[in-house]
This record gives C-alpha cells, structure tokens and sequence, in this order.
C-alpha cells in the first residue's frame, strides 16, 4: 500500500516534459493500473493488489512450472534436445550461452516454441479452469442454466487419445502447421481461450524461451534414474512432485 501511495504521488506530480521519443511517457504497469478507469472509475486499492498479484505472482508458479516439465522431456528425448540445441546454435549463434537475447530472436526459435508448446499440451501448468456460465446453453444434450459454476479440465482434454494418439509420447510435431490444422478447434487451451484468457501468455513465452535457451546453451541434460521418474501433483498449478530430476553436463 506504501508504494502505491507514492507512487500515486509521483504520478500527480509528474512533469509533461518526461517524454520518450514518441512524444509519449512510458509506464509501468502500477502507472497504468493506477491511471486506467472503467465507466469513469478508476481501479479500487484492492483491484490493483488484485492485479499486481497476477502478474508478479500467479505468473511465478506456472512458468517455473513448464521450464521445469520442459527440462525433464528434453532430458528423456536425446533426439529433440539436440534439435533444438542445434536451432539455437543457427538463430542465436555460438555465444548464446553469453550474449544478451532480443525479442525478435527469440521469436525465430520456430522449434523451441513447438517444444513448449508440446510441454504445456502434456502437462499443463493450470490444469483446470474455473468458469461461470453467463447465460442458459446446452453442451453435448446437457443443459447448463446461467449462473451455474464448473470446470474445464484441461489435463484431460491436453491428453485425450482422440486428439492426441499416443498422448504420453513427447512429440513437438504435433504442433506443425499441418498437424494443427488437422485437429478441430480448442483443442489445445494451456492459456484458456476468449475474453478470459491469460493476460500474460506472451511475456511467459518470452520467460520460458529465454530460460530454456540459456539451459541448452550451457548443459546438456541427462535422465535420471527411473526410480527418479516423473510423478505430477495438483495444487493451484500441476508440478511434479519432489522436482523434476534431469542430470546436467557443463557443454565445452
């Protein structure tokens, strides 16, 4: 609360020459939640804590959550590691262990973002999801009147055989262009879908990237032993129980 405070006293205060090259002064996100308004309004104290939370918190859990999934399959599939070690020496360059990444890099990585995609499709980092319906509808001969509260599991549409034959096989070409197409809609929510997606779907990717990209660059992950196999806990996100254990070897 101290913070907002002063940080909606700096704002009150703020000089009309702190501009950036577009003429336009750039915000945080507290400066944006403190100045937006809805029908008039501006956000309550408790909206804003609300939001801060979302994105410095909720964001936290689930994205350590897929780097960690993503480090254990890559470990256990020697042959799509390497691909994507190999991807990173082309579009990154040799020093990637080192240098800084752009965003526009991080883009170009076509094949490390099928991975990712293929982490968060078998063990998704919120497996269900929440939802109020906002007015009467049937679904499959079911009727669901307004109001009524249920949820949508992810886990198990993610990991469906219909949709995904051999779905605990790790397989980021399911995610081709023609493999998408291929399956109907929806199929594939890891971020939920509409007006009440993930908010912060983008800068997690970014997150995930960068982190998988500087892993690969400097380690090569091992599986470990199968007593040290993969076992998955629901809380608020899916996490593997006591870690996901991989073996790294520092890269020469």
């Amino acid at each position: 609360q101290q913070l907002e405070d002063e940080r909606q006293r700096q704002l009150t205060n703020q000089k009309l020459e702190e501009t950036d090259v577009y003429g336009k002064r750039r915000m945080t996100l507290l400066d944006l939640l403190l100045n937006v308004t809805i029908d008039g309004q501006p956000l309550s104290d408790t909206d804003i804590r609300q939001e801060v939370d979302t994105f410095m918190f909720a964001g936290h859990d689930t994205t350590t959550s897929c780097i960690s999934f993503a480090c254990y399959h890559l470990s256990r599939n020697p042959a799509i590691q390497q691909k994507v070690y190999e991807e990173i020496q082309e579009i990154v360059g040799p020093d990637a262990a080192r240098i800084e990444l752009t965003n526009s890099t991080l883009q170009d990585l076509r094949y490390l973002d099928l991975v990712i995609k293929e982490t968060l499709r078998m063990n998704p980092s919120v497996p269900i999801f929440g939802r109020r319906s906002a007015g009467d509808m049937t679904i499959d001969g079911v009727p669901v009147p307004k109001g009524m509260e249920f949820g949508i599991l992810i886990y198990a549409l993610h990991n469906d055989p219909e949709l995904y034959p051999e779905p605990e096989r790790f397989d980021p070409e399911r995610f081709s262009e023609e493999a998408i197409a291929a399956r109907r809609p929806y199929s594939y929510i890891p971020f939920s879908v509409g007006a009440r997606n993930c908010i912060g779907q983008r800068y997690a990717m970014l997150e995930i990237k960068t982190m998988l990209v500087k892993v690969l660059a400097n380690y090569k992950l091992l599986p470990c032993e199968d007593k040290n196999r993969l076992l998955i806990k629901t809380d608020m996100t899916l996490k593997p129980v006591n870690g996901a254990f991989v073996k790294i070897v520092k890269r020469q």
